[in-house]
């Protein structure tokens, strides 16, 4: 499954908007953070292999929560002038019982980057996402485990648009790409954000993010596949100081 969607079209978001000159904001030389925790209903779909068995993916959003066992979601941006730092972490613990098998299947995906400040409107990103999935069946007629385990990096660059956070609600548009063969074929992320700004430190989130790897690994029965497209509505809450 080849999914892939051109940067351009968001670009183009920006220019339709009221985006406010760069001369007309200074960076701060404070640091400025940003800490926000955010719930995702996220739901799958794609093609997985494991040990060579290749299996369809559609997996509703409601599939996902009736199975959750933990779930961690957040991130943190810390600036400084025209440069900055932050990371993003998504982990999901599933566990459910099919007859008499258990399944529990874990799934991480922690990104880490550096920032550019390229105007008043828009931030450049180059960074890694670490990629972890965790798999375990246990057949308990048998007395029988079978786990397999994956972990592989992926290279990123990105790009942010954003409305000026003067403004109440503020637009902001984050666009990455990666992959690029040393780790996943290729990855690309979408993740539009409206934020409501209810203090000078603190606002509420919206958006809705699709989050789409192509990976593939090993030949025969080692073959290991994850081809999928994560996407849903986002909401949460950011804190800055």
């Amino acid at each position: 499954m080849k999914r892939r969607v051109i940067p351009g079209t968001i670009i183009a978001l920006v220019a339709c908007g009221g985006w406010t000159p760069a001369a007309a904001q200074v960076p701060s030389d404070k640091w400025d953070v940003t800490v926000a925790p955010y719930f995702m209903g996220a739901a799958m779909s794609g093609t997985t292999a494991v040990r060579g068995r290749d299996v369809d993916v559609d997996v509703s959003a409601s599939d996902i929560f009736s199975n959750l066992q933990f779930g961690a979601m957040g991130l943190v941006v810390a600036r400084k002038g025209n440069w900055g730092l932050g990371g993003d972490a998504i982990w999901m613990a599933l566990g459910t019982t099919v007859r008499n098998t258990n399944v529990d299947f874990n799934q991480g995906a922690f990104a880490f980057y550096g920032l550019r400040r390229l105007g008043a409107a828009a931030d450049l990103m180059l960074g890694m996402r670490v990629n972890t999935l965790q798999g375990q069946l246990e057949f308990k007629t048998l007395g029988v485990e079978v786990d397999q385990d994956k972990t592989w990096v992926d290279p990123l660059v990105g790009l942010t648009l954003r409305s000026p956070r003067e403004r109440h609600l503020q637009l902001q548009v984050y666009t990455e790409i990666g992959g690029f063969g040393a780790g996943s074929d290729f990855t690309w992320q979408i993740f539009p954000t409206l934020g409501f700004k209810l203090t000078d430190h603190f606002s509420l989130e919206a958006g809705y993010r699709w989050l789409d790897m192509d990976y593939e690994t090993g030949d025969g029965n080692e073959r290991f596949v994850y081809d999928v497209l994560t996407q849903g509505p986002v909401g949460g809450l950011a804190f800055r100081f």
